[in-house]
């Protein structure tokens, strides 16, 4: 059975996506070592190192959200195609600012599970950002990290996903969800609802939120700073949402 990353990356006018690519791309290989395919479009494709193979198409470009108190592109409308797009036989399917410090996806991906994903994660600053509990009536999944295998129940699962994401409104109007741009990570939880599909992720995700700013990040640990509190992590895989990363490496 193969096994093998796959990362979503495009560019927009704000936000160049592709130096959080290469980095998240260097670290997989470091502590991983699996193949990456990358799905981007043409314009983004030719900033990307590392890869090895690549599926381009020309991606929505129809949805925004709020990132530093600006609205700004959100191109986030392919992922519910992941397993079409897909070369591999499991799939570890990872947002670009998702940086791995460790082996531990490697660990479980090779499980019996078909269908794996966060629905806790950790504030590294210590706030609890992430409690989105009063804004839908659905407990939020993370669609930062998809582990999945292929065969015919997890395809349902993400023929769902497309139907959610088609008929989203409806479905915030249904489980009462504060956040009408589209968001992954509230499609995937309502799939897995409807379908009763409980499988998780055993450990929280570490997470910074986007107002902890990174003070250093190579490949073996992450310094960053929040009301002039500085800390770090090292080994420990996280997601960084700040997208003005000093990349180093």
């Amino acid at each position: 059975m193969s096994t093998g990353i796959l990362i979503y990356c495009f560019d927009t006018d704000k936000i160049p996506y592709h130096p959080t690519t290469n980095f998240c791309i260097s670290q997989i290989k470091r502590y991983l070592n699996l193949p990456v395919t990358v799905i981007t479009n043409k314009n983004t494709q030719k900033n990307i190192q590392g890869a090895d193979s690549f599926v381009i198409i020309d991606n929505q470009l129809n949805n925004r959200r709020t990132y530093k108190g600006e609205t700004v592109d959100w191109y986030n409308l392919e992922r519910a195609c992941a397993y079409d797009y897909s070369p591999y036989d499991v799939t570890i399917l990872l947002d670009s600012d998702y940086f791995v410090y460790s082996q531990q996806l490697k660990q479980l991906a090779d499980t019996s599970y078909d269908f794996l994903l966060h629905n806790k994660v950790y504030d590294l600053t210590g706030r609890n950002s992430f409690n989105y509990r009063t804004r839908s009536l659905i407990p939020l999944v993370w669609a930062t990290v998809v582990i999945f295998k292929k065969n015919d129940r997890v395809k349902s699962i993400f023929s769902l996903i497309k139907h959610i994401q088609n008929n989203y409104q409806h479905y915030c109007t249904l489980y009462r969800i504060d956040f009408r741009n589209f968001r992954n990570d509230y499609a995937f939880a309502i799939a897995m609802n409807q379908l009763n599909v409980n499988n998780f992720i055993p450990v929280k995700m570490a997470m910074l939120p986007t107002d902890t700013d990174v003070v250093k990040i190579d490949s073996d640990s992450v310094v960053f700073k929040y009301q002039n509190k500085k800390s770090s992590i090292t080994k420990q895989d996280v997601h960084v949402l700040n997208k003005e990363i000093p990349f180093n490496v």
